[in-house]
């Protein structure tokens, strides 16, 4: 009677119940310490034993350097996304056109760094931009520079592994929708008599519009967030919002006010990403590119 009942109720929830582990899952690894970090923002030692309630960290944020380096987090997030989607656009859109029998090996080598941890792709650049690596020594092998370059440590090596950390997560959605494009739409465009350009901008540019917008907000808010890349490409000389986070937390060992910083950075993130949205939904509304 009881395993009838159980097997009744399967069958009938099984839907919920195959979701089960993935809610229980991000219930304690993403809901629960963002509780946490929530309730710590708005804590703070007194006497260096007792902890009371507070908004002195918030407060001390409104600073002109610290709303200097989320401004400047928000501008590599701005930059490494549009060069992302410059770059990424075209790339998905020849995997999907232009290939052929190509696609899927072509597909497998961009997904390839996926594979490999985020700090060691980072270090590997280590190689290629270091005063004698190997971007220094082809130059000079050329004879196109006599001295080597200095690369390590700037913006320039900052926002060019950037981009090849995340150019990925802007060309897979993208490929996805063009993948599942119907042809024939571009087949009719042609036969109405329509240019090459003309079907990219009214027909399949339009109709791409849902894979840039998830493109873009997957690269937007990640790289907002970084700190491995400017860390150890940068040389830490340059603080970003992940820079200064991890520094609250593993150096100065101010976790109050490192999840504070947390969830005022949040703010500005959440208000850009609701404008980007807003603006998505603009486009889409009007029918894309006229």
């Amino acid at each position: 009677m009881i395993k009838n009942s159980l097997s009744r109720l399967f069958r009938g929830q099984r839907s919920f119940f195959l979701m089960v582990p993935a809610l229980v899952w991000q219930i304690l690894f993403l809901c629960i310490p963002l509780v946490v970090i929530f309730i710590l923002s708005f804590l703070k030692v007194q006497d260096n034993v007792t902890l009371s309630y507070s908004l002195s960290h918030y407060a001390s944020f409104f600073k002109p350097q610290y709303l200097k380096i989320i401004f400047r987090s928000l501008l590599l997030g701005s930059i490494n996304t549009l060069i992302c989607l410059l770059i990424g656009y075209p790339l998905a859109y020849y995997l999907v056109f232009r290939v052929g029998r190509w696609k899927n090996t072509l597909l497998f080598l961009l997904i390839l760094p996926f594979w490999t941890n985020l700090l060691v792709l980072a270090y590997a650049w280590f190689f290629v931009l270091d005063k004698y690596g190997l971007f220094n020594n082809s130059l000079m092998s050329l004879g196109v520079i006599s001295e080597p370059l200095t690369l390590l440590n700037t913006p320039f090596s900052v926002y060019l592994v950037m981009i090849y950390c995340y150019l990925p997560f802007m060309v897979l959605p993208i490929y996805s929708i063009l993948e599942k494009l119907d042809k024939r739409l571009i087949e009719a465009s042609d036969d109405l008599g329509a240019r090459w350009w003309e079907s990219f901008w009214r027909v399949i540019f339009p109709l791409s519009m849902s894979g840039i917008q998830t493109g873009v907000f997957l690269v937007f808010v990640q790289s907002f967030g970084e700190f491995v890349i400017p860390e150890l490409l940068g040389g830490g000389k340059t603080f970003y919002v992940g820079t200064l986070i991890s520094h609250y937390f593993l150096v100065s060992r101010n976790p109050f006010a490192g999840a504070a910083f947390t969830c005022f950075s949040v703010l500005f993130l959440i208000a850009v990403a609701y404008m980007l949205y807003r603006m998505f939904k603009k486009v889409n509304s009007t029918g894309g590119v006229r």
